[in-house]
């Protein structure tokens, strides 16, 4: 597994965290095989879902789902890159042009 993606979303409050502890759990369990989760941040106004993968749209693909679930699709943004660079190719929402940023 090469990429990181990331699946962000704005918030700090409990509540939000608890919400995305349980997206996470879920995610472990959709991705399956094609990526891992491998945990979780919050700062700076937003959470992170860290998720491992060799096929970062496969996997971005197989979380909507869940991301509909929850919510979440139209308030989140997400991005990946290869494990040894820095730089991310945002993937979510459809088309942006926006830099996507891990703060």
């Amino acid at each position: 597994m090469n990429y990181q993606l990331v699946l962000q979303v704005r918030g700090e409050s409990l509540s939000d965290f608890d919400a995305m502890m349980d997206l996470e759990q879920e995610l472990a369990v959709k991705l399956g095989d094609i990526a891992e989760v491998d945990g979780h941040d919050m700062g700076c106004g937003e959470i992170n879902i860290f998720i491992l993968t060799s096929n970062p749209e496969a996997a971005f693909e197989k979380s909507k789902p869940c991301l509909i679930k929850h919510k979440l699709l139209n308030r989140i943004k997400s991005g990946f890159r290869v494990l040894s660079e820095d730089t991310f190719t945002t993937i979510w929402p459809e088309n942006s042009a926006d830099e996507f940023i891990v703060a």
